[in-house]
């Protein structure tokens, strides 16, 4: 028992979640420090900016019809359209469609990230349902909206919240793919005791 504690332990000082004391350095620690909290902010940051960035990639294919003065009958004519725009040296185009493409990896990692939360042991569904009404579905709804369609107190919605975003960053910033099951288990270990 006691060396799977200390293998535990171990584990979450290497992840930076307890302190490692071996570090002397209080401006290491304070940088670690910043970097987690900066984690979270841009993670909700980024929630927050959810919908408008799905609601402007919805909207590319007709802003860049218009910019072209072309109606475009389906995918396959606006794709050689964009295809001979470019080739032509139009670097405003060019441009857009790197946008775009970021925003779209960008919207695919934070979904991916939400799939994963969603798989957590215990609360996971419940977190993710507060993740898609608080910040992801099409109508934003009140707080007390909030409250009464996921069952809960505003007290024990925010501390889910912030467990979810905490999961959320982990994964968005941090963690390889690889990794995330052993995080997962370690937050359930976390909430366990």
């Amino acid at each position: 028992m006691s060396t799977q504690s200390d293998a535990f332990i171990r584990l979450l000082t290497q992840r930076g979640i307890l302190e490692d004391h071996q570090i002397d350095d209080d401006r290491i620690r304070q940088a670690q420090k910043e970097k987690k909290r900066n984690m979270y902010h841009n993670t909700q940051l980024l929630l927050e900016h959810y919908r408008n960035i799905a609601w402007a990639l919805e909207c590319f294919p007709d802003t860049i019809a218009e910019e072209l003065d072309q109606p475009f009958e389906g995918l396959d004519f606006l794709l050689e359209k964009m295809d001979v725009e470019m080739g032509m040296g139009n670097k405003k185009l060019e441009s857009r469609l790197e946008s775009v493409r970021k925003s779209r990896l960008l919207l695919d990692r934070v979904n991916e990230a939400l799939s994963v939360l969603k798989k957590k042991p215990d609360n996971g569904a419940k977190m993710y349902e507060l993740i898609y009404l608080t910040y992801l579905a099409p109508d934003k709804l009140c707080h007390t909206d909030l409250l009464y369609r996921l069952d809960i107190s505003s007290r024990h919605y925010y501390r889910l919240r912030q467990q979810a975003i905490t999961i959320l960053s982990i994964r968005l910033w941090s963690a390889p793919a690889s990794e995330v099951d052993s995080w997962l288990e370690v937050l359930t270990l976390l909430e366990n005791l």
